[in-house]
């Protein structure tokens, strides 16, 4: 009894910062760390338990990462139904799709401001409430109009989330498992693509119910998640730090006292009173001062210039388009429509698989480290996506032009006919011969030359013969050899984006900054990120016709290289660091972690020393 006394007298003692904790013996409440006494050779345990509060922090903030993957890819399996039901335009269907993009920018346009203003928590509450209105508004819509403002209505919910969640979790996670946590509340976002797949699915069975209410089931369906997320923040607390940086130092003390242990909770809360007191305004600043600020401030400058940076090159890497267009991708590279849609549940899968090993990988592994193997990995399976489109392109059925003069009389095989969305392939079929193939204006939906109007080069030779069929092709060639190497290389290069790119420089941006500009900074960040994305969005159809895909994957890959090369020069490593001490990291202009023995006694001597 006495020896459990001593023990428990010792506990804070022992209870220490260090670079090397080993986590090869992960339980869900238990953190192994160990250290070397500079004073002697024996080597002591701290077994570091989370408690069960933060845990429910991270589900809660769990719930907001599935409602925003959930929200995004839900239109590849509703928009079919949606488009039959309405009757819906071209312009309508780009309409649908783009403005939960459009309110996504906004949202987090101004979640740096509420957030500094109002608080973590309230907006977190407000997200939620977002997130339900939304999928009210749409599961009810009367109108395409309707169904298009519930859309902006959760962006902006999305826009608030992807600000504040990963910010939230950050302030009150400890140091030791902070990535872990903010990391694994992302995982959920790949549960949400897989969710809106599969649901979509289910509920497409049934054709007239699908026409008629399934597609209202499919968008209502997110009012679960979004009730579930309210529900569990009335039980979870604000961040202490906004507390502290707000003045309100007893709350703070109060916060603390929850979600860490008694021996913890006094000096992290000195911590954070210093880093209030040594900022020359210790309160949030607006938009406005922020900007002032930060001119005048270098290293919270160059971290802004990192974090934007970061996610300006995950957007611009292509991944919105292989996640979101994936049924588009394997239908070009030869399967049915059909099969597509189907096959489109296995990169999402690999997605949401991906992220859990991610998840176990950070504390394992470090940010820059993911980074590395993520950022080539991506590189790599881009590259032979695109190599499979080239080959396919190459090898594909050879075709005339049918005019002189038109947007398809360039094209002489089926692969590059068919990359336009103008141009149609049309050949005689006999058995598994084809031949007489020509490249024409018209796609499936525009039917300028439809079955019966088909014509082919050399016909008269044909036209005899009725074993001889004739059939047109949009969307992919006959016959495509390599239609399998597209589907490894989509999930593959799923799986490398999940493991790192995807998460990761959300991660690095609520690390980087002082509190004073974590708000602001993590919104700036995000608002790249999302306009990054409606760019590729926006631009992938137009380039697509303009270069093919063998080019356009090719920039994607070498946008991914690049990020590998920022990582290596210009990020350094913020694992386990003090939220108050990383900053310290962009003192100096220029900075390069070469040397990981170098980084963990820096690391030390900045969370010891403080």
């Amino acid at each position: 009894m006495e020896d459990s006394i001593a023990i428990s007298r010792e506990l804070p003692q022992l209870y220490v910062s260090s670079s090397r904790r080993s986590f090869a013996e992960d339980t869900p409440l238990l953190e192994k760390s160990s250290e070397v006494s500079e004073d002697s050779s024996a080597t002591g345990a701290t077994y570091r338990m989370v408690k069960p509060l933060v845990y429910g922090i991270v589900a809660t903030s769990a719930m907001g990462s599935f409602l925003w993957g959930y929200n995004l890819s839900v239109m590849a399996g509703a928009l079919l139904l949606i488009n039959y039901h309405f009757h819906t335009s071209a312009l309508w269907q780009g309409i649908i799709v783009s403005i939960m993009i459009g309110g996504a920018v906004l949202g987090a346009a101004t979640a740096g401001v509420l957030n500094d203003k109002l608080g973590r928590w309230k907006v977190m509450m407000l997200s939620a409430l977002l997130f339900a209105a939304s999928a009210i508004v749409m599961a009810l819509s009367p109108s395409v109009g309707c169904l298009s403002a519930g859309r902006a209505i959760g962006g902006s919910g999305i826009g608030l989330f992807t600000v504040t969640g990963p910010v939230y979790v950050a302030e009150l996670a400890p140091n030791h498992i902070r990535g872990k946590f903010v990391f694994f509340s992302y995982v959920l976002t790949g549960g949400g693509v897989l969710a809106s797949a599969v649901i979509a699915g289910v509920f497409s069975i049934d054709a007239d119910f699908a026409y008629s209410y399934g597609w209202r089931c499919i968008l209502g369906f997110a009012i679960i998640p979004a009730a579930i997320m309210f529900i569990g923040l009335w039980f979870i607390p604000e961040t202490p730090r906004w507390l502290v940086f707000h003045n309100k130092v007893d709350k703070a003390r109060k916060v603390l006292k929850r979600v860490r242990h008694r021996w913890e909770v006094e000096d992290e809360l000195a911590k954070i009173t210093e880093a209030r007191d040594s900022s020359t305004q210790g309160d949030s600043v607006n938009i406005f001062q922020f900007i002032k600020r930060i001119v005048k401030d270098k290293a919270v400058l160059y971290a802004l210039f990192v974090g934007c940076s970061l996610h300006i090159l995950r957007s611009l890497g292509g991944a919105v388009i292989v996640l979101n267009y994936s049924a588009t991708i394997f239908n070009k590279a030869g399967f049915s429509q059909k099969q597509s849609i189907w096959l489109a549940i296995v990169p999402a899968f690999a997605n949401f698989a991906a992220k859990f090993v991610g998840s176990l990988l950070l504390g394992r592994m470090g940010r820059r480290n993911l980074y590395f193997v993520s950022s080539l990995g991506a590189t790599l399976f881009l590259l032979l996506l695109g190599a499979s489109f080239y080959i396919n392109n190459r090898d594909s059925p050879a075709a005339v032009a049918k005019s002189t003069s038109g947007p398809c009389d360039d094209y002489h095989n089926c692969g590059n006919c068919v990359t336009n969305s103008r141009c149609g392939f049309c050949a005689a079929i006999n058995g598994s011969v084809i031949s007489n193939g020509t490249c024409s204006e018209g796609n499936a939906r525009h039917d300028i030359y439809n079955f019966q109007t088909c014509v082919l080069s050399g016909s008269d030779t044909i036209s005899t013969n009725s074993s001889i069929k004739t059939r047109w092709y949009f969307d992919h060639c006959p016959d495509n050899n390599f239609a399998s190497l597209a589907i490894v290389s989509t999930c593959m290069y799923v799986v490398f984006f999940a493991v790192g790119l995807a998460p990761l420089p959300w991660v690095i941006n609520t690390e980087i900054y002082p509190t004073w500009a974590r708000g602001n900074a993590v919104s700036i960040g995000s608002v790249f990120s999302w306009l990054c994305s409606l760019l590729v969005s926006l631009t992938f159809p137009i380039l697509v016709d303009v270069t093919g895909q063998p080019l356009i994957f090719g920039i994607y890959a070498i946008v991914s290289f690049i990020g590998f090369l920022f990582m290596l020069f210009l990020v350094p490593d913020t694992k386990e660091i003090d939220l108050e001490n990383t900053e310290k990291f962009f003192q100096r202009l220029y900075f390069l972690t070469w040397c990981s023995d170098t980084e963990a006694k820096k690391i030390d001597e900045l969370n010891t020393n403080s």
